[in-house]
């Protein structure tokens, strides 16, 4: 399994419901253009920036929230290398479109699929639904929709990929309460770091999962779990176990 924030598994820190589409964190999107709202073009992905993806849809309560949610991100990102864009289906009249996002004060770039072309590509089954990829248009966070903390949760993942943030900083800016605890002591945070190690490690990223194993053994250096994933991402010992074969 690669990461599926309950779809992925970034998304289990935020305890969030499961994401419905086929895409899972670690594959890749195309960065195609689309016609925009506005008139012209715009990439569904940017190579020189984090990606923000919203897939909504006019007259849907949670779509609607949503839009307003992502408007307080669209402040948060802003001087940023962030692209965000809302994605909806080209069936809706563009009147309706547009009112909507009016409605919310979003200003992102909203993308018409003709034909439900991108819908069906990646099968999205679920609105709203906001994704989050790094410049090469790698999926790490598949959000469904939650009332409360949505924009929090998709800038603490932005941050991440931005490297404002480290691993244990996401996790407690997706738990916050957890952070809390009165047991907050060192194994506590040396089992984040295996934790985070892990979801890289199954995401594909091992060279941050290597250095999250790598703070986890800082604090508790005979930790197994973490040794273990030390020598799960090793390419030495993968190359080798591959000529065994």
């Amino acid at each position: 399994m690669r990461l599926v924030i309950a779809s992925l598994a970034l998304l289990s820190l935020a305890a969030a419901p499961a994401a419905g589409a086929r895409v899972a964190a670690g594959e890749t999107l195309e960065g195609r253009d689309f016609p925009t709202l506005a008139g012209g073009r715009e990439p569904l992905t940017s190579t020189s920036a984090v990606n923000v993806i919203l897939f909504w849809r006019p007259g849907q309560e949670h779509s609607l929230d949503t839009l307003k949610q992502m408007a307080s991100c669209e402040k948060a990102f802003a001087g940023k290398p962030v692209h965000m864009v809302a994605v909806v289906s080209g069936s809706y009249p563009r009147e309706e479109v547009k009112a909507a996002v009016e409605a919310a004060a979003l200003h992102v770039p909203v993308l018409i699929d003709l034909g439900d072309d991108l819908y069906g590509r990646l099968e999205v089954r679920q609105h709203p639904l906001v994704m989050v990829a790094d410049a090469k248009g790698k999926v790490a966070l598949m959000q469904a929709y939650v009332r409360l903390r949505y924009c929090e949760i998709v800038n603490a993942h932005v941050r991440f990929l931005l490297k404002e943030i480290d691993a244990v900083q996401l996790e407690a800016a997706l738990n916050p309460q957890r952070a809390t605890f009165p047991d907050d002591n060192k194994n506590s945070i040396a089992r984040r770091y295996v934790n985070m190690g892990r979801m890289q490690a199954e995401a594909g990223h091992c060279d941050s999962a290597l250095a999250s194993f790598a703070k986890a053994l800082e604090i508790s250096p005979r930790d197994k779990d973490a040794l273990a994933g030390v020598d799960g991402c090793d390419p030495s010992k993968k190359r080798a176990a591959s000529t065994k074969r």
